[in-house]
């Protein structure tokens, strides 16, 4: 009540800057642990605390609106009904009609809140981008997209039935060519896009994702076992469909080790090329009862953070990765990590895991490796930790608002301003693949 009176009485002085983020996936329950819907989640809660009116676009079962008051601002959540209550038996053709009648219902509802009170920008997530698109133009709204991957190349690593709506993706990806502004959540996504698309440099901004430090920390306790963790949803693109081969060499090698994978297939859309995955994981539960755990149910962060502080180290096979999020919680929890050579995963670890081409035995070798090698997890760990505290959630915050108030004409131009309140839109980072970045450029 406190924070919704100060909101008020700040509001008669000054207007509010006023966001619209538009994202289809956005937590409705904690056990959703899309990545879009973390970064959304988490980024539209530290803008809203730094003074920020937050208006939140997603789906949801039907259409409504939640008002919260943190810190110095307002935080609105629109939910969005995008059943097209088809019930088509193909469960990926559904799944990408209900994205489009999403993105078709999101311009009523963001032009009905600008007309009560006009947005300075307007914030798009993940591929979907033609409800932003028009919504800009019919409302005379900058417009701001981030790309967490570029669709029509991710597709490429995606199964059979997923490739199908490759022209479909593409064509509704094309829009962002005339965004205000773009983001990527890394330099690699960076070389991506511009690859991919006729956007300007001058155009396009790096802002990578955060990391909640409050939940994913170490864990100083002892372990109890030898935890191998792998994190991710039904998708080639994650390489889920390698973790078989891996689990059944590391389980056979090593009697002592235990293999965790958290992939929920309970209520999800699985394409019918990876059902023998599945088959496969029940396979090795029956064949090391107490040593392959796997979870079919969606964890919510604070299971998932507790999962992460109990494995010994994480890997990520990914054959398409824009950045990795799910590295970067289990970093911050203290974990070596190996991952793949793909996309951002090698910004984001730097020294501070292994980092190797996209084979299996590569993979295993250096699993075992790790597991025997108390002092160099150590060293792994440490500077793991460390590096996570690089991507906290409220300096992303404060970088994608200084972007948005340059975007909108709003940029904090006074004399003397002190430099270390300075707020840099682009992180210092170093830069992968430079020679490529700048021959685009």
């Amino acid at each position: 009540m406190i924070n919704k009176i100060s909101f008020y009485f700040r509001s008669l002085v000054k207007k509010p800057f006023k966001v619209g983020i538009i994202s289809y996936y956005y937590p409705e329950k904690e056990n959703l642990n899309n990545g879009v819907a973390i970064h959304t989640y988490s980024l539209s809660r530290e803008l809203t605390k730094l003074g920020c009116e937050v208006h939140v676009f997603a789906r949801g079962d039907k259409n409504s609106k939640e008002t919260q008051y943190l810190g110095e601002g307002k935080l609105v959540i629109h939910r969005i009904n995008s059943d097209s209550k088809l019930k088509i038996k193909d469960g990926v053709l559904n799944k990408r009609i209900d994205y489009l009648v999403f993105d078709n219902n999101v311009i009523n509802h963001v032009t009905k809140e600008n007309v009560n009170e006009k947005f300075d920008v307007l914030h798009s997530h993940g591929w979907l981008t033609s409800g932003a698109f028009i919504s800009k133009y019919f409302n005379d709204v900058k417009w701001i997209h981030t790309f967490h991957s570029v669709e029509k190349n991710r597709l490429k690593f995606m199964t059979p039935e997923e490739k199908k709506y490759f022209k479909i993706a593409k064509w509704i990806e094309s829009n962002i060519s005339h965004a205000d502004a773009l983001i990527t959540v890394s330099n690699e996504l960076k070389i991506e896009a511009l690859q991919a698309y006729p956007v300007k440099k001058e155009r396009i901004y790096t802002i990578p994702n955060g990391v909640d430090l409050e939940l994913f920390n170490e864990n100083k306790e002892v372990l109890e076992d030898k935890r191998i963790l792998y994190v991710g949803r039904f998708s080639s693109e994650k390489g889920i469909d390698l973790i078989p081969k891996i689990a059944r060499e590391i389980l056979g090698e090593n009697h002592e080790i235990k293999f965790e994978v958290v992939a929920p297939d309970k209520n999800q859309v699985i394409p019918p090329s990876l059902e023998k995955i599945k088959k496969e994981f029940e396979e090795l539960e029956k064949q090391y009862p107490n040593r392959f755990i796997w979870y079919r149910e969606s964890l919510s962060r604070t299971e998932i953070a507790k999962v992460f502080k109990k494995c010994l180290l994480y890997i990520q096979p990914s054959r398409y990765e824009a950045f990795g999020l799910t590295v970067l919680e289990a970093m911050a929890c203290g974990k070596a990590v190996i991952v793949s050579d793909k996309g951002g995963l090698p910004e984001v670890v730097e020294n501070a895991g292994i980092v190797i081409p996209l084979k299996t035995n590569l993979f295993v070798k250096e699993i075992l490796k790790l597991v025997e090698d108390f002092k160099l997890r150590e060293r792994y760990a440490r500077r793991a930790i460390e590096r996570s505290k690089e991507f906290p959630w409220e300096d992303i915050a404060k970088r994608t608002l200084a972007l948005y108030k340059k975007v909108s004409g709003q940029e904090d131009k006074r004399k003397g301003i002190k430099e270390e309140d300075k707020i840099e839109i682009e992180p210092k980072i170093k830069l992968k693949n430079t020679n490529i970045l700048n021959s685009i450029w």
